[in-house]
């Protein structure tokens, strides 16, 4: 080895030394350059690389740069000019671009005037061309030999992995700052060596007022004073700091810990932190790594809910509600009020005890709802059961949920008593049902006079046949049979009229016990109540109008109880027209379908509802009529029945001078 090379070899380590300095990169890279420039006894070299702009644009920076001149002119001027696309040659760089060493010792004057013996050094990340190196006005006159095209090929290598380094702590950094959680690391010797965007963000300090300082630096953002911190715990353990916080639990090589932080920006905070030992390729413990999450919100928000947990448990407690978080096979929780219920102590109890508590009659339905739920074919069911308990069989009312718990299924239950509700409901729906009979009988007596026109007319119907008959006999007539039969026959018709007057009076005036629905045809329930009242609307000098749908599908009610409100609505519209001063009185009644729904109308031409009633048509008990002719209830009890099949009931004043009530509601099949 000839004593050339030996120099070239320990310049190149030289600068490959300077190059591993921890420094700041314009440092390193001018003492580098120096190095080399001496080298290759050369008046000035720079270090070039690519900045892009866009896909197609990039623009050359100056990472460093030494001459032996110090700076000066000529350098400016090399760098303006190699920043201007237009005048670098493009040659120069599809040579670079195919890993060649460029040697120019001439070079055009719009290129890079007033230089001379330029060497290019090509430089790589990842496979793109990062930039160059570049030296210029090389004095050695065989400057593109043979050793001097080895050395800075070299020094390109050694500059190429450096920049491979720098790439790589970028890329590091660049992750770290993106992670939204606050991360600090320090080395070994307790210099502060990662701080990120996060860290700031919280602190509220610059990593700059951190990065590369020791002496507890670290701890002064987070409680106002330089103390030992969790980092050097874990490099340097110490039980009586380990004692200062909240908690404190070692976990192989990692810490997990619960700080009280007074000096945050934000205000006193409490943290969470991991901290964890890092370790070199020599397996050597090198420092250490933090992370850190504020739990001030959770800490209030766990404490609320553990208040709010014992004070929810407490009013169902109170309450009478019973409790209950299972999964198939396992109780996690039941509140003393379902055990007390059960009659049972909480230990060993499984799902399948609550089954067996039901009813018999009532065990495999809640089974199938359970299993529904577990399956997923619904997330929530409501139910009702009956258990036994001591000597009584009472109702439950039940909710069920199904949930995620601990990344399991598992159904919430809730259960009520509703035993005494039931009692109370059936109490007060059978005085709603003593109601309804009441209202009917009193209409019955308002159109009493009615009801005996309508049997008269019948009855006065046979007396004149058979005194017609008898008369007949007396004075001796001979009888025809055909006139005898014809004449008998008139007066089964009029008896057949007057029991079904009768039947629909008897079957109107009867008392509801149970309610039972049925497929009823509207237009036969305004027949019957016209065959109850028909003949004293005419006696009352009203004109009848009945205009009845052939094809009107059915209602799911009661007849008596859709007959109940026809028979409120005509009663209320004769009475209405009996107090018209005008002679021309007109009632009519409708019926057909309106946009999918059954219609009834009931309607008249008398002095309509003033707008100021309206709102109050069918409060309870309100009336406008004289005392004795009115409750004030028929309205209310008609809206009631006709809310009960699904209906609506609404009121207008019509263009006829009178008021007019519509029935809608669904129809539940063909029309009969």
């Amino acid at each position: 080895m000839t004593s050339k090379e030996r120099t070239s070899i320990q310049a190149l380590a030289a600068i490959s030394k300077v190059l591993n300095n921890p420094m700041e990169n314009e440092r390193l890279i001018e003492d580098a350059l120096r190095l080399m420039v001496l080298e290759v006894s050369a008046e000035g070299a720079a270090l070039m690389k690519k900045h892009v702009v866009d896909e197609r644009q990039f623009s050359l920076r100056r990472i460093g740069s030494w001459t032996q001149y110090g700076e000066n002119t000529r350098q400016d001027l090399f760098e303006t000019r190699l920043n201007r696309a237009e005048t670098f040659p493009g040659e120069w760089w599809h040579q670079m671009e195919s890993h060649e060493i460029v040697f120019v010792k001439d070079p055009p004057s719009r290129g890079v005037g007033g230089i001379s013996n330029i060497t290019l050094v090509p430089l790589f990340l990842d496979d793109m061309l990062y930039g160059f190196l570049v030296v210029w006005n090389v004095k050695k006159k065989n400057f593109a030999g043979g050793l001097m095209r080895d050395f800075v090929a070299a020094v390109g290598f050694v500059l190429e992995l450096w920049i491979s380094k720098g790439n790589i702590e970028k890329r590091f950094h660049d992750t770290i700052n993106f992670i939204p959680t606050p991360m600090i690391a320090m080395n070994n010797k307790g210099v502060t060596v990662l701080w990120n965007k996060a860290t700031e963000e919280m602190t509220g300090w610059d990593a700059k007022c951190v990065l590369g300082k020791g002496d507890h630096q670290n701890a002064v953002p987070f409680y106002n004073a330089r103390r030992t911190t969790i980092l050097d715990l874990i490099l340097h353990p110490d039980p009586a700091w380990e004692r200062e916080y909240l908690e404190y639990r070692k976990e192989n090589d990692s810490i997990f810990a619960t700080a009280y932080c007074p000096a945050l920006p934000g205000g006193p905070a409490f943290v969470s932190c991991k901290v964890s030992k890092l370790y070199d390729v020599t397996n050597r413990i090198w420092g250490a790594i933090q992370m850190i999450r504020d739990i001030t919100l959770e800490r209030k928000t766990e404490k609320n809910l553990r208040r709010s947990e014992s004070m929810y448990q407490a009013i169902t407690d109170f309450a009478g509600i019973g409790m209950m978080l299972f999964r198939r096979h396992q109780i996690l929780y039941c509140n003393e009020r379902l055990l007390k219920l059960m009659g049972g102590s909480g230990v060993g109890m499984t799902p399948m005890d609550l089954i067996q508590w039901a009813y018999p009659e009532d065990r495999e339905a809640i089974r199938g709802t359970l299993e529904h739920l577990f399956a997923g074919v619904q997330e929530v069911a409501r139910f009702e059961f009956r258990a036994q308990n001591r000597d009584e069989i009472r109702h439950y009312s039940c909710f069920a949920q199904m949930l995620e718990y601990e990344d399991q299924p598992a159904i919430h239950f809730i259960l009520d008593d509703i035993t005494e509700q039931r009692k109370l409901a059936q109490k007060a729906r059978l005085n709603e049902l003593r109601m309804y009979h009441d209202d009917r009988l009193t209409a019955l007596g308002i159109m009493a006079a009615g009801i005996a026109h309508e049997l008269n007319q019948p009855l006065n119907t046979i007396r004149v046949v058979a005194d017609g008959l008898l008369f007949g006999r007396e004075k001796g007539w001979p009888l025809d049979q055909e006139e005898v039969f014809e004449s008998l026959k008139m007066i089964s018709e009029q008896v057949v009229r007057m029991s079904e007057v009768i039947q629909n009076i008897r079957n109107f005036a009867r008392e509801d016990r149970v309610e039972v629905r049925d497929d009823i045809n509207p237009n036969e329930a305004v027949k019957n109540v016209f065959s109850m009242i028909g003949r004293q609307l005419e006696a009352h000098g009203i004109q009848v109008r009945k205009d009845l749908s052939s094809i009107l599908p059915p209602l799911k009610t009661s007849r008596n109880r859709l007959e109940q409100v026809i028979m409120n609505l005509i009663v209320n519209a004769q009475q209405a027209l009996d107090g018209c001063q005008h002679g021309q009185k007109q009632l009519w009644v409708r019926t057909g379908v309106n946009n999918g729904m059954v219609s009834i109308e009931v309607g008249d031409n008398a002095t309509g509802i003033p707008k100021e009633h309206m709102m109050k048509l069918f409060d309870p008990f309100f009336t406008t009529k004289e005392v004795g002719k009115g409750t004030g209830l028929g309205l209310s009890i008609s809206q009631s029945i006709v809310t009960e099949f699904g209906g609506r009931i609404e009121v207008l004043n019509n263009d006829q001078g009178g008021a007019t009530f519509v029935i809608n509601a669904s129809g539940c099949g063909e029309p009969l």
